[in-house]
């Protein structure tokens, strides 16, 4: 079953957790895996979830499910993830230079999934933001090795410049590795 948005629903900074997170009831919170040194100083603050953010949010739930299988928890994390990402992630520097470049022309568009190619693997991203150069990405897998000693969990973002991204691979399905 998914949650779908509700006008008591609010932002706040967890300062226990060191977290971003959404109350979606009187004893539900949902926690952002973004670290809190990626997010904009508003995130100390409570802030309604907007109907700008419950618009994007539902956009990820529409079409989501399309490009990749998974269970409705993993769909809801993603979504509230790609929003917190969307509206209190602090702008990035690309950091392309962990993945290959790509052979084929992938045309950057928000909530599109994509893939990108480092030297240990190949890994799904969907794309939270983006322009003509770059893309602002969130990873679906449960890990995505960058070399030998850095990698990136599942939810972390990235922003890499658009040459590197390479088609999706086909309907992967996707489950969540840690709440």
């Amino acid at each position: 079953m998914l949650l779908m948005p509700d006008q008591d629903w609010y932002w706040f900074f967890d300062e226990t957790q060191q977290q971003l997170a959404l109350a979606l009831g009187p004893e539900w919170v949902f926690t952002c895996a973004i670290p809190a040194k990626q997010l904009n100083p508003d995130c100390h603050f409570q802030r309604p979830f907007t109907a700008e953010h419950a618009g994007y949010y539902v956009r990820c739930l529409e079409l989501l499910p399309s490009q990749f299988h998974c269970s409705d928890a993993v769909l809801m994390q993603a979504a509230l993830n790609m929003v917190a990402a969307k509206f209190f992630a602090i702008p990035m520097m690309p950091k392309s230079w962990f993945f290959n470049s790509s052979a084929t022309i992938v045309y950057a568009k928000e909530l599109k999934t994509i893939s990108l190619q480092t030297s240990e693997q190949r890994s799904q991203f969907v794309i939270v933001d983006a322009n003509d150069q770059w893309s602002l990405l969130m990873l679906i897998d449960a890990q995505c090795q960058l070399n030998p000693i850095k990698s990136l969990d599942q939810f972390a973002l990235i922003k890499v410049m658009n040459d590197r991204l390479m088609p999706a691979i086909k309907q992967k399905s996707v489950a969540i590795v840690a709440a």
